[in-house]
């Protein structure tokens, strides 16, 4: 129920009595009247009339008994009625009707309702009953509006208090709509100061549960990676950054997407105090880069890329950690735990994924980069190639293709991670592809040379198992030199004992 005290309120700022003049004053009798030529009551004013605020009371607690109450909130929040009763122009009484609707709001939280426009109608909704729970996060609880359909984000009580979190939380709201021109960016409609919550449109479903649930064509994915990295090239060239990239905070509407929870975003042109909590305060795990795990602020636009990133190979393979796709030259780049290293902004990003799709299309190239490996030249378009091969394919091609063994070795080098997904990929398949005798020689040479130039550990026992099968296995005597050049020369005793036959 509607308190007593809200409808004095109410009443209060109706006749002209509350501090904001939201209405102009308002005597006895022409409150009198006006209730009797609108709802159809016919009082009379005389000496000794009750106070015109307990009058008007007791009316709106008569309209509330009758079911009129939102007839008489329509009214008094019609355009036209404030425009006359204030003497507005239309662009004012616009102005003030919203004004009015947020103090009204503010009174009605007391009581949990609120008033909502539904169908072009103002209607008081409770809200323990509107609201339907959807989840929650760190800080917030998500509910659903069952009478408007939109969605109200409501800062977690136990975090009312603390300033910190409640600039944040406004800030969220304040970044996301200073982006409201921007096709790929959530709506947001209003912010209640009073219990801080506020209200957005609701999407379909997430991108997370889009992927995971649809078996995607490569030109789906590829069309949704523009999209995003689209999305966020925009707001990295307004110098804001969203630090909290993720599956989970990007929503389908339709068949477009668009980003939400701006809640670890800041605007590079401000400076603003951060709080974290564990993980909550730094973004999902695996979308998050590794100086954001250590520091919050030290994220930038490049920790964006990295979320990216990871999120492009999410969208190509179904998991944030998984680069076997034709895109992951682009993705090295971009998670690269050296931020030096990464692309500057998402601008960048997509630029060169573009590039490599434009490569991948363009006519003709196998045969141009084929040669470019036969001359043992290693460029940007020879690196694209590679990587757009899997493992039965790149042993194909060692074996196929003249200084392909040499190119691989200059394709790894300097970069253990690559080096190590390579390796992996040859000592899965390369047994596979190998026919005649000789074949088996091209991957004991790149063996040989990954133990020889002391690779880590786990380069060189997967080395060592091929170098060994190479050479007594299939009983290649240039093999088994070069294994007994390696015995002299010295290596790991765990590795030595793989080369001599005893693991």
């Amino acid at each position: 129920m509607i308190s007593d005290n809200t409808i004095r309120k109410i009443s209060e700022i109706f006749i002209g009595d509350s501090k904001e003049n939201y209405y102009k004053y308002k005597s006895g009798p022409k409150i009198v009247e006006f209730f009797n030529e609108y709802f159809g009551f016919e009082d009379v004013y005389y000496s000794g009339f009750p106070s015109r605020w307990l009058y008007t009371q007791e009316k709106i607690k008569e309209l509330l008994n009758n079911n009129r109450f939102d007839e008489f909130i329509n009214l008094i929040l019609d355009k036209r009625f404030v425009m006359r009763d204030n003497n507005l122009s239309d662009i004012e009484a616009i102005s003030r009707i919203d004004n009015i609707i947020e103090k009204l709001n503010k009174e009605l939280s007391m009581d949990e309702y609120k008033l909502l426009k539904i169908n072009g109608k103002y209607k008081i909704i409770s809200q323990n009953k509107d609201l339907k729970y959807i989840g929650e996060g760190g800080f917030a609880k998500v509910y659903e509006s069952i009478s408007t359909r939109v969605i109200l984000k409501k800062l977690k009580d136990e975090f009312k208090t603390d300033k910190g979190i409640r600039h944040r939380f406004r800030r969220e709201y304040d970044l996301t709509k200073s982006l409201a021109d921007l096709e790929g960016i959530i709506e947001v409609y209003t912010f209640d100061d009073s219990n801080y919550s506020y209200t957005m449109e609701k999407g379909e479903k997430s991108l997370e549960d889009y992927v995971n649930n649809y078996n995607l064509s490569d030109k789906t994915k590829i069309n949704i990676i523009r999209q995003l990295l689209g999305i966020i090239k925009e707001v990295h060239n307004r110098d804001i950054v969203h630090r909290d990239i993720s599956p989970n905070n990007i929503l389908l509407f339709k068949d477009k997407f668009k980003v939400c929870d701006f809640g670890l975003g800041k605007n590079l042109d401000m400076i603003h105090s951060y709080r974290t909590m564990g993980t909550q305060g730094i973004g999902q795990y695996n979308y998050c880069a590794p100086e954001q795990l250590m520091k919050l602020g030290a994220g930038d636009k490049r920790s964006d890329v990295f979320s990216l990133g990871r999120l492009v190979n999410f969208i190509m393979t179904k998991e944030p950690l998984n680069n076997k796709h034709f895109l992951r030259r682009c993705v090295e780049k971009a998670t690269s735990e050296n931020t030096d290293m990464r692309y500057l902004d998402a601008g960048e990003f997509l630029n060169d994924i573009e590039a490599v799709i434009v490569y991948k299309k363009a006519k003709g190239r196998d045969a141009k980069v084929r040669t470019k490996i036969k001359n043992n030249v290693y460029d940007t378009e020879v690196e694209n190639y590679i990587f757009d091969l899997d493992g039965m394919e790149l042993c194909k091609c060692i074996i196929e293709i003249s200084n392909m063994d040499s190119i691989v070795l200059n394709f790894i080098k300097n970069d253990e991670k690559r080096a190590v997904e390579t390796i992996e990929l040859i000592y899965k398949y390369y047994l596979e592809v190998c026919h005649a005798w000789e074949d088996y020689d091209k991957f004991g040479n790149i063996a040989y040379k990954l133990i020889f130039n002391n690779y880590t550990y786990i380069i060189q026992e997967m080395a060592a198992n091929i170098l060994y099968c190479t050479a007594y296995s299939k009983n290649r005597f240039s093999m088994q030199r070069k294994i007994k050049s390696l015995i002299t020369s010295g290596v790991d005793p765990m590795i030595d004992d793989i080369l001599k036959g005893n693991r």
